[in-house]
């Protein structure tokens, strides 16, 4: 394991560079599915994932883990016992996600699907699930079904969401429409940030108490 990596220290520069450069041909061939220019920093992966009190067996399902910044903080932070999946659109990435977490687990498919992945797989319903989808950009049909999923995971649980938007974004109109739905469907919501030691700045988005 290389040494940036524990303990949610941050990647080395030549990573940060070759993850930059691999998140960005990606962004440029397809802007609307990735949605960010470049990965995640550890501050706003820390922000985002916030305190993992998990028992044995709770899971945590993260949407797009793309080249894995959250990913990597996860797994420091998971208590022993707790479970990991990640869900990846991106065949690139998902290559790269299995390649650099080998102990962790990756689904190559749609957030959207994510009640029929958990049921394939035999997974319990998520205690947290940690987003890094573009919901700013999402068309209104993908972003209803994605929403769909995580309702249904979340319903009746003590269990959160986590997403963030950029400070940029914050008001587009998709943006904004998310919020709408989301404050329509759970009970409780809290924004953090922004985490100004991201490129950009970003808002911390937390939803409990799923309808």
């Amino acid at each position: 394991m290389d040494a940036s990596t524990r303990a949610g220290a941050p990647p080395s520069k030549a990573r940060r560079l070759r993850d930059g450069l691999g998140f960005f041909g990606s962004f440029l061939k397809n802007p609307g599915s990735i949605g960010a220019v470049l990965p995640s920093s550890v501050y706003l992966s820390r922000a985002l994932i916030g305190r993992l009190d998990l028992q044995p067996g709770e899971l945590v399902v993260e949407f797009g883990p793309g080249t894995g910044p959250v990913t990597a903080v996860a797994r420091d932070l998971l208590p022993k016992g707790a479970r990991y999946l990640g869900i990846e659109l991106e065949p690139r990435f998902h290559q790269l996600l299995t390649k650099r977490f080998p102990e962790m687990d990756f689904h190559l498919g749609s957030a959207a699907k994510v009640t029929d992945i958990l049921a394939e797989r035999k997974l319990p319903r998520p205690t947290r699930i940690l987003s890094g989808l573009p919901f700013a950009t999402l068309p209104p049909g993908v972003q209803d079904e994605v929403i769909d999923g995580i309702v249904a995971c979340l319903r009746g649980t003590h269990g959160d969401f986590r997403t963030f938007q950029y400070v940029h974004a914050f008001g587009m109109k998709a943006a904004r429409r998310f919020r709408a739905m989301m404050a329509e469907r759970f009970d409780s919501f809290e924004r953090i940030g922004p985490v100004v030691r991201n490129v950009p700045p970003a808002f911390v988005l937390r939803y409990w108490g799923a309808k």
